[in-house]
């Protein structure tokens, strides 16, 4: 099986927009949350970008995956090992208490994986699988907790990267697209991640599903 995940970033109010346009095409992501950031705002390029109240917006997401993205969204190079766990712990913690599901997988803060880090996560909790920012071209990860990202949603090669995919000659294979959705607005690239869910919902030598479901078919 050829599987395309979407693994997207940071639950702002943009996710509303991007999960109508998911379940346009029928198409079941994972979003991964920061539980201790509602309602919090920044800028971009003189745009305001608001995280969503996750409290209020619990229904948003009964179709898709949701997994960690930490608490607070550290870099987790300037955390000790104990600062790290709380981090995850407590955004585990909250994410199952108001999706009421139990959270399977977890996506590191930035580009700031350190390789203690995983060891550290792997080992204190009950995940099936930890997501880094590194792109690599392989298309079997190393282990269920070093899944890397193959390429983001607005790389100008993704097409020819999923054609190249979707030939591949491996029974199971993964190919991960990250992003964020306050990019679509910033970037006004509404119109490109639709005409990616669309190739991706046509597409009939690829399946898409979340990670956690990914993973499983991967590491049976």
């Amino acid at each position: 099986m050829k599987i395309v995940s979407l693994s997207f970033d940071d639950g702002t109010i943009y996710d509303e927009k991007f999960i109508k346009l998911l379940e346009k095409y029928d198409i079941k992501a994972s979003l991964n949350l920061n539980s201790g950031l509602n309602d919090f705002v920044w800028h971009l390029d003189g745009k305001p970008i608001k995280r969503l109240n996750l409290e209020e917006s619990s229904s948003l997401y009964k179709n898709q995956e949701v997994a960690s993205h930490s608490f607070s969204h550290p870099y987790f190079s300037s955390l000790n090992d104990e600062q790290a766990i709380e981090e995850i712990r407590k955004d585990i913690f909250s994410l199952s208490r108001i999706f009421n599901r139990k959270i399977n997988g977890f996506a590191f803060p930035f580009s700031d994986e350190v390789d203690s880090k995983i060891e550290l996560i792997k080992n204190t909790f009950d995940l099936k699988y930890i997501r880094y920012s590194k792109i690599k071209n392989s298309y079997i990860p190393q282990d269920r907790y070093h899944v890397h990202i193959n390429a983001l949603y607005n790389d100008e090669k993704i097409y020819d990267k999923l054609k190249d995919f979707a030939s591949n000659s491996l029974d199971n294979s993964l190919f991960v697209i990250a992003g964020h959705s306050y990019e679509f607005e910033v970037n006004n690239d509404w119109n490109r991640i639709e005409n990616l869910l669309r190739y991706l919902s046509k597409e009939k030598d690829i399946t898409v599903l979340p990670l956690e479901d990914s993973v499983d078919i991967l590491f049976k």
